[in-house]
């Protein structure tokens, strides 16, 4: 049996230890095929951490064969999900936003904007996700939602946002 195997079965009998050394030996691997979709060196190290949480949380589901092709699966399917995502991002001004970094800016028509118009949930959840940078998984935890209802309420406060700065001329 092949050492990386030897690995994956001692982590799957709770071994903390083969953890390490699953992850030192193919990290490097991993993050150049996710460096590879992304093109982003950050984003790349996330989801990265991503898939090693997903592999340590998924272990026991783990069937004996080829360990590298299925972290490699794990981590490719986040990558391109992730590259998905980001093509749906609207990116906006950075000066119509505020950040909440230092003191409050008088200028923020867009959060005047969504404070005004959007659901309580759907305002918390788009300062969270844009402006504070939280993940959606984050959020999720925090709104006590699942990640597929944080990504489509902060889709709909996003489609509504930017009827409503069209109307309003921003």
């Amino acid at each position: 049996m092949a050492k990386l195997e030897k690995s994956f079965q001692a982590l799957k009998k709770g071994d903390e230890r083969a953890f390490s050394e699953i992850y030192r030996k193919t990290h490097r691997l991993f993050y150049y095929t996710v460096y590879q979709i992304l093109k982003d060196e950050e984003a790349a190290k996330d989801i990265l951490q991503d898939a090693y949480l997903r592999v340590h949380k998924k272990i026991s589901s783990y069937r004996s064969g080829s360990p590298k092709a299925w972290i490699l699966t794990i981590a490719r399917n986040l990558a391109i999900n992730e590259y998905n995502r980001r093509k749906r991002v609207v990116f906006l001004e950075e000066e119509k936003i505020d950040y909440f970094s230092g003191e409050p800016r008088k200028d923020t028509p867009l959060i005047d904007l969504a404070a005004k118009n959007l659901p309580e949930d759907e305002f918390m959840i788009l300062m969270l996700c844009v402006c504070e940078r939280y993940k959606r998984r984050e959020v999720a935890e925090i709104m006590k939602l699942s990640v597929s209802g944080v990504t489509w309420k902060l889709n709909r406060a996003l489609d509504k946002l930017r009827k409503l700065a069209k109307e309003a001329e921003l």
